[in-house]
Formats: structure tokens, sequence, C-alpha cells
């Protein structure tokens, strides 16, 4: 139903903190003026990654994304520097960049052909004497984003002139970033493009409650761990025992992660596997971190950046929302810089298998997220329960942390929703 049909008296009351049993209403995936809250109170106003600089090599490169559903240039001009354009001709307003990505050191708008350089300078009007001689045209170049900023080579953007810095946004979660840039020796990433990319159905927000999510893959993912017991790689009773090792962990802010234990152990440790199969890249870790960085390293997690990034060990993954009920994934796979090119190799083979457009576990997500966004139509109960683990959880420093099976993160994910929704009666669509 729609917020304006419902006695709420703000967004905020969509979430319910009890801390006996923390749910959130079904309205959150369904109802058109909560989406378009989204779109203005946490795209328009959090720092939302776009990019990273391995995609932007030359002066001159460029690529288009949606924030929320602003259409943006990311751009590198000719003085080395990058640039976040809003993708709208300053005449009439049409888009002046249509590829997705490329190369051009101006972007041309199609319908009355004004001239923009790549760092928004406007430097070309069609038929000019329409205009006065003193019309200036520093004042009408492609608008810049307010806030663009580098963290190791992610790019994020923020829409809003004020708020907290991406250092303040990203400090509850920046260690476990810092870990994931570790399995490289040199602490770099390039990332192939084009992306993979799939839509569904359905809320962006089921894609950020699953990515973290360690309860479901023994039910939805069971037809994966049948096929390594086939094949006779491992077996399903092996592989869910794995599934119960780690933990959960919620982060202020909206971030969260699901981990894995790390070890230098090559039985039970990727990082340490890879270093025991090739001695060059032993040598290189070893020499740039310590034994006790080398565990945290090598322990495997999916980490959430909110509102719209993930970080998993073979790509990162972007959350596009476009409706309230439809939403676009894309998977960017990277090669971890300073390694030897077999381990990269690897690497991309095991994402194609379970992540890629044929493997096993996108599609099998992908059904899921349309199974929910039907079933909360169904106004028999309107509320969703994540209170899995809520009665064991624990804080260690700042940080929920449950099993690996619960719902600590997804809570915390909404906590800061509710945080950055909350606003007045009057403030809501419609009242």
């Amino acid at each position: 139903m729609a917020v304006t049909e419902r006695a709420a008296q703000s967004f905020a009351d969509l979430v319910d903190v009890d801390p006996a049993e923390f749910r959130i209403h079904g309205s959150v995936y369904t109802d058109p003026d909560v989406f378009d809250a989204e779109m203005d109170r946490i795209f328009a106003r959090s720092w939302v990654y776009v990019a990273h600089v391995s995609e932007l090599p030359a002066p001159g490169d460029y690529k288009t994304v949606m924030i929320g559903l602003q259409p943006i240039i990311i751009t590198r001009h000719e003085d080395g520097n990058i640039y976040a354009l809003y993708n709208r001709c300053r005449h009439r307003g049409a888009v002046v960049c249509r590829q997705e990505r490329g190369h051009s050191n101006f972007f041309r708008c199609r319908y009355h052909n004004w001239v923009y350089a790549n760092n928004g300078d406007l430097i070309g009007m069609s038929q000019a004497t329409g205009y006065p001689d003193d019309f200036d045209r520093s004042e009408y170049g492609l608008v810049r984003v307010p806030r663009l900023t580098n963290y190791r080579g992610l790019l994020f953007i923020n829409l809003a002139d004020e708020g907290p810095s991406l250092d303040e946004h990203l400090a509850p979660v920046r260690k476990y970033i810092d870990y994931w840039f570790g399995r490289s020796p040199i602490e770099g990433i390039d990332l192939l493009v084009p992306p993979h990319r799939y839509e569904y159905p359905g809320n962006w927000k089921l894609q950020a409650e699953n990515g973290y999510d360690g309860y479901h893959g023994n039910y939805v993912h069971l037809s994966w761990q049948r096929v390594l017991q086939l094949s006779k790689e491992s077996t399903v009773d092996e592989v869910q025992r794995y599934r119960q090792e780690g933990c959960a962990r919620g982060m202020v802010n909206g971030h969260g992660l699901l981990e894995r234990p790390g070890s230098l152990n090559p039985a039970a440790s990727w990082t340490a596997r890879m270093m025991g199969r090739y001695p060059e890249y032993a040598g290189a870790m070893k020499q740039r971190f310590s034994e006790q960085e080398l565990v945290e390293i090598s322990a495997r997690r999916n980490i959430f950046v909110f509102p719209n990034l993930y970080l998993f060990d073979t790509h990162i993954r972007v959350i596009v929302p476009k409706a309230t009920d439809k939403t676009e994934v894309q998977l960017y796979v990277y090669a971890l810089k300073g390694i030897p090119d077999k381990i990269n190799e690897g690497r991309y083979r095991g994402h194609e298998r379970f992540y890629g457009p044929a493997g096993f576990g996108a599609p099998d997500d992908i059904e899921v997220f349309t199974e929910v966004q039907t079933g909360v139509h169904a106004k028999g109960n309107v509320w969703n329960l994540i209170n899995r683990g809520q009665h064991r959880e624990r804080r260690e420093n700042g940080e929920w942390v449950g099993h690996t099976t619960d719902e600590a993160p997804q809570r915390s994910l909404y906590r800061h929703w509710r945080q950055v929704m909350e606003d007045h009666p009057e403030s809501i669509p419609g009242r």
C-alpha cells in the first residue's frame, strides 16, 4: 500500500527496531513513494560508488552512470584529473553522452549541437549569433557534481554539497576494504570491462540484503553443492560445515559483511594455497605484510559499502536501482595486480562458474528476489522479520557481530536506512 494510505507518521516507521523482533514493513520494497524518497535521501545525499580509476586510464576516457535516477558522466580530462559531470545539456536538457563508456575529448549534444570539453566547459555553440555578444559561455558548462573523492582507486561521488566526508562514511568499514586490497602484494586491482550484468524484477534492497546473507546458501544454492559432490570436489556436508564458520558483521553507516575466517593453512585458505603454489607470490606477500596481517587478508569477506557497492573475492558488484520493482546489477571482474597471471586466470574461471551469466549462483538469487517481490504484496502479514540472531549478537569495537547465518548486517543496513529516511509527516509525498 502507498505510504499515504497507512497510519505511519514517517518513512522511518517502516523499520521496527524492537529489541526482541527487528522487522521491516513490506512496503519498503513496493511503495513508489518510498522509492522516490530513497532516490532523494539516500542516493542524492550519500557517498555512492561510481567507478574504479582503472576504467579511465587515459585522458579522454569516460564512463556514464546513474546515481539513483540522475545521469552522470565520469571522465578523465587532458589535465589528468577525473571529473564527475551531470549528463544534461545546459540548453534544453538532453543527455550529451549516450554511450556507457568510450574515449572522446568532447561531448556534443545531438539536439542543438552544443559542445562541451570533457571537464564540462562549454566550447562550442551552433549558430552562435542567436545569442548576444556578451553571452558568457563560462557560465554554461556542464554542471560538476559537488563532491568526487578517490579511496585507493575506488571513486565515490556525493550529489550533496554538505554532509559527512567520504573518510567519515567509510571509517567503520575501511580496515576491511584495506584487507580486501591486500591480496595483491602491491594492494592494487585492474577492472576488466565491460561488466556482465543482470536485471531482476525486484527492489534494489533485495540485492543489498542478500550479498552478505549467510543463511540462504544451503537452500538456494543446494544444487551447486550437489554438483561439487558429483564432481568429487567436495561433499555437500563439507560445504555446509564450511558455511557455519566465521561471522556476520554489521556496522554503523549501513555497512556490513559476511566473513569466513582467515588462516595460513593452505587447506583452509585460498591466499595461503596460492602462496604455497607460487613461491614468488609468497615472497612478495611476506615482504609486504606481517604474519597477522596475512591472516586477516586471507579471510574471505563479502563487504557491503552502503548504499550500492559490494566487494567480493572475484568481482566488484554495483547495485543500480531503476524502479520500485526493477534493479540492474553490474559485476566487474578484476585482476589482482602484482601476482602471477595463472592465479588471476583461476580467479576468472571460478567467477564464471558461480557468478557468471551461465553460473550456478546468480540465477538462483534472481529467482528468489522475484519470489520475494511477489510475496510482499500479500496483505495477510505486512512485516518481514530480520531478527535472526538478534538475541545472541554481541558488540565488538562498535560492530554488531553474530553467527555466520545471523542477520546482523541486514539490521545495520536498516538502522541506517531508518536514520536517513526519517522525516516529518509533512515531508512525505501526498501529505
